[in-house]
């Protein structure tokens, strides 16, 4: 079995899906808990996050009916960053045939880089191999030539950060067995092979934050994030409204709307303003008024990120938003005018079981970890257990200088 386990701004989802060799993975379990432990994907309460750990996991083992150990945990915020390397060896294997261990040993090249002494590497994704020249390369392993190249995706982030995530979910009770940047999860499970080829960017709107992951050619090109999120709109709601952030999040649930075509007429929704005796009955266009700049706001960011990229233009697959936060109705048509891709909302797929529990963009990430962990589990497991053998070699050592000395 594996555990997806998304810790987000707002909420922790956990989905337990058993793994069958060459089958989709089978959901059998999924807990969700509203989270107030975490603000922009930073810890801030290491009790309130471990207990909506706790909660949302056991409320997966109940549905299950089995107890879990381990999961692999989503990361996102603002700390973290991406860059694209490019790393080159000789074969030299006598008949020049490339093998595994030469793979191994390019990536390792590519992981050469220099980071400032806070940060580490997340994620270290080949995007394509380069054999004597020829470019696009996808599995070299067989061919033969004298000079392998290889572009490589590299994400890294803030290692406190990434520790005190780790550290509630410890004190939860469950092991790590690896971390995924939570935009590359989701890509896994709300995206189509056609549209990684052609060119998508994906925006995974969170409470705190909005996850970008760009995907051109078939693999992960670049990735970021956006400093707003589901909040902000319950915020100014709150605020345009005169409402407490419950009724706030309420009427942005029911009611809400990015976008209204020319003469399309809502019906109107009722508020329980601050103070008020009774509730005020307003036209749904007072809301779309509230919602649509910051929407706006959230579209020209991610417009802002297509360009740091530098992929204008190579994008026909256009803009797919997932996560809670896209549920607002009209997001979609507004995006499309104000970035001038297509765009729609991504639900998680690809797997089998209850699907109809992880249906919801908002399960998109936890769903999309499990997704990513039956595909790449062999790089990231081997990235773990080299961390961990690494941690408990320093620490023997430590002990043993420590002991000299006294």
């Amino acid at each position: 079995m594996v555990v997806g386990l998304d810790i987000g701004t707002t909420k922790i989802c956990a989905v337990i899906a058993e793994m069958i060799e060459g089958e989709a993975p089978n959901v059998i379990g999924v807990g969700i808990t509203p989270c107030v432990g975490l603000r922009k994907g930073v810890v801030v309460d290491l009790d309130s996050t471990t207990a909506a750990i706790k909660d949302a996991v056991q409320k997966a083992e109940r549905m299950a009916g089995e107890e879990v150990q381990s999961a692999v945990i989503g990361v996102t915020g603002e700390h973290i960053a991406c860059l694209n390397s490019r790393s080159v060896i000789a074969v030299n294997n006598p008949d020049h045939e490339i093998q595994q261990h030469d793979l191994n040993r390019l990536l390792d090249t590519s992981k050469v880089i220099v980071l400032s002494p806070e940060r580490e590497i997340i994620h270290a994704i080949p995007r394509w191999y380069s054999v004597d020249g020829q470019n696009g390369v996808h599995a070299p392993v067989g061919m033969h030539g004298a000079r392998l190249e290889m572009e490589t995706h590299i994400v890294t982030g803030l290692s406190s950060f990434i520790q005190n995530v780790v550290k509630c979910v410890h004190i939860a009770g469950l092991s790590v067995d690896g971390t995924v940047l939570e935009p590359i999860a989701a890509g896994e499970s709300v995206l189509v092979p056609a549209e990684k080829d052609l060119g998508v960017i994906l925006a995974d709107i969170g409470g705190g934050t909005t996850d970008v992951a760009i995907y051109i050619d078939g693999e992960i090109y670049y990735s970021g994030v956006v400093p707003v999120g589901g909040n902000h709109v319950t915020r100014d709601i709150a605020i345009g409204l005169r409402a407490d952030t419950k009724e706030a999040e309420n009427i942005k649930l029911n009611h809400g709307c990015a976008f209204n075509a020319p003469g399309e007429e809502a019906a109107p929704f009722e508020v329980d303003g601050l103070g008020s005796a009774k509730p005020r009955l307003l036209p749904q266009k007072v809301l779309t008024q509230i919602i649509e700049p910051r929407m706006t706001e959230l579209c020209m960011l991610i417009l802002d990120h297509i360009e740091k990229a530098g992929c204008e233009g190579r994008l026909p697959a256009g803009l797919v938003f997932t996560g809670g936060g896209s549920r607002i109705k009209g997001l979609p048509e507004l995006a499309s005018r104000v970035t001038g891709l297509p765009s729609r909302v991504g639900k998680p797929s690809g797997l089998v079981g209850l699907v109809d529990a992880v249906g919801n963009p908002e399960y998109a990430t936890a769903a999309g970890l499990v997704l990513f962990w039956n595909r790449y589990h062999g790089h990231v497991a081997d990235q773990i257990e080299n961390k961990l053998f690494a941690g408990l070699f320093k620490r023997i050592k430590e002990f043993f200088t420590g002991f000299g000395r006294n």
